[in-house]
């Protein structure tokens, strides 16, 4: 049985080291990246290594400094075919720097190793801007409980809230 919190957590490895390689191992060609506003299928090795890494160039350039995936649910749609919802939090100094956003991702085992086939995102790479714009407004201290601009916070709601 998949355990998909272990395979996002392999994920996240993967890009905390930008292992390029790792990550393909855990992907299946052709896949697809589906957003709000397109499809996108990548059928050379080379155009997914090249996604990776402007995944990773992103992060860098925009100043994250951690990431998560939540796994909600997984559902098995049979022995070799599985779906499961998950979260994306991103991080910058240890506190929320894009208001986090849901995924779907789906699997197929294939002599006995799953691999993802495609994930389902209502924003991609591109729209980081407006979720950090997001997050902007509707920050929330701690302390004093009304919104607040990030720069004016205090204390900083970190990792570790709910």
């Amino acid at each position: 049985m998949l355990n998909l919190q272990d395979f996002m957590d392999r994920v996240i490895e993967a890009i905390h080291a930008s292992d390029v390689n790792a990550y393909l191992s855990m992907i299946a060609l052709p896949y697809q990246v589906i957003t709000a506003s397109g499809t996108r299928t990548f059928v050379r090795e080379t155009d997914m290594a090249d996604h990776f890494h402007l995944f990773c160039t992103g992060l860098r350039d925009l100043g994250f400094s951690d990431l998560r995936h939540h796994v909600f649910d997984t559902v098995m749609l049979g022995e070799t075919l599985a779906t499961g919802t998950y979260e994306t939090q991103l991080y910058r100094h240890d506190e929320g720097f894009v208001a986090p956003y849901r995924s779907a991702i789906t699997l197929r085992r294939d002599a006995g190793v799953w691999r993802a086939v495609s994930t389902a995102h209502t924003i991609g790479h591109a729209d980081w801007m407006e979720r950090l714009q997001a997050m902007d407004r509707t920050r929330v201290s701690r302390s004093e409980g009304p919104p607040t601009r990030l720069s004016d916070a205090s204390p900083r709601v970190g990792r570790g809230s709910a």
